[in-house]
């Protein structure tokens, strides 16, 4: 079956992410974030941009990133020595369409359990949360976000991974669609900010600025701004 018209909008949002997040690790990123990419690097590998294409455009309309690859992009401003990837996975031969985006973070932890003698060594920890559409059941059919300690379908704990629990809280989301779901994930990332900051480039861009798919989902969580007077 032919790529939907929202798949080719998340691949684009998808590629700009990857793009700034290239960008960012060639030019911005500090030395201190030396551990976390030898440990991130270590178990994936970064989706370059025609393997990015191959997946959510030449492929059908349903299937998953590799096991051992990512997007890498920016990791929050908060965070900067820390390493930031999404792992996806997508379904639209369901209805309504499934879609998981798993975003994963390694940055430099105090040790885990407590060092005894006490020590001020750090080292590098994992932290993820899965972004999702609803589910079957009356429960979870809702978009929400909910912590996990993987970056794939068979949801492995990484070996770094926090110990936290995988299932709650589950968080629910203001989106109505898979590319609202992954605006979300910008947003609760870059904030406001980061959001104005891909709007711009979505403006910049003769293809992205005539994407009502995009142009909109971007509308709507810019809506979501409390109006100050």
């Amino acid at each position: 079956m032919a790529t939907t018209d929202e798949q080719k909008a998340i691949w684009h949002v998808l590629r700009l992410l990857r793009s700034e997040g290239e960008d960012w690790s060639r030019h911005n990123r500090p030395t201190a974030a030396t551990a976390a990419v030898r440990v991130a690097e270590g178990k994936f590998t970064a989706l370059d941009d025609a393997e990015l294409k191959t997946h959510l455009i030449h492929r059908g309309r349903r299937g998953q990133f590799d096991e051992n690859q990512v997007v890498f992009i920016r990791p929050p401003a908060k965070d900067p020595s820390a390493v930031a990837g999404v792992w996806c996975r997508w379904d639209y031969e369901k209805t309504p369409p499934r879609w998981g985006f798993y975003y994963g973070l390694w940055s430099a932890q105090p040790p885990f359990p407590k060092a005894d003698p006490p020590t001020e060594d750090l080292h590098t920890g994992f932290v993820g949360y899965r972004f999702e559409t609803p589910e079957d059941g009356d429960n979870h059919n809702f978009y929400h976000v909910q912590p996990c300690r993987s970056m794939g379908a068979k949801d492995d704990p990484i070996e770094h991974a926090i110990p936290i629990s995988q299932r709650d809280p589950t968080w629910p989301l203001a989106a109505d669609s898979a590319l609202e779901l992954l605006m979300c994930l910008v947003t609760s990332l870059y904030g406001m900010k980061g959001l104005l900051a891909l709007q711009e480039k979505v403006h910049e861009d003769l293809v992205l600025r005539k994407n009502t798919l995009i142009i909109r989902a971007i509308e709507m969580m810019l809506g979501l701004r409390r109006q100050t007077t």
